[in-house]
């Protein structure tokens, strides 16, 4: 059962949710993330564990050390997330 502390375990995991809701048209490599959250890449790869196993984001591996992570807009809690992400902007 998802529950929102596997999404929203940590600051880290909050600002990583968000920046993905605000920027959901996009793919993003972990190194790049990291970048633009001022995280390190080992914290982006610790918070997206749970992220992934619940499916809310989708992470594959490519070509050695390539990470590549993007919301997975087709999963219903996700959908929930970027609804709820929505209404509250337009609060």
């Amino acid at each position: 059962m998802t529950t929102l502390l596997r999404i929203f375990g940590s600051k880290a995991q909050t600002r990583l949710v968000q920046y993905l809701l605000d920027h959901r048209e996009r793919l993003y490599n972990q190194a790049g993330l990291a970048r633009l959250l001022s995280m390190s890449p080992t914290t982006i790869a610790r918070v997206i564990v749970s992220l992934v196993e619940e499916e809310i984001i989708n992470y594959e591996q490519i070509s050695g050390q390539m990470k590549i992570i993007a919301l997975n807009e087709e999963n219903e809690t996700t959908k929930a997330l970027i609804e709820l992400h929505e209404k509250i902007k337009n609060i």
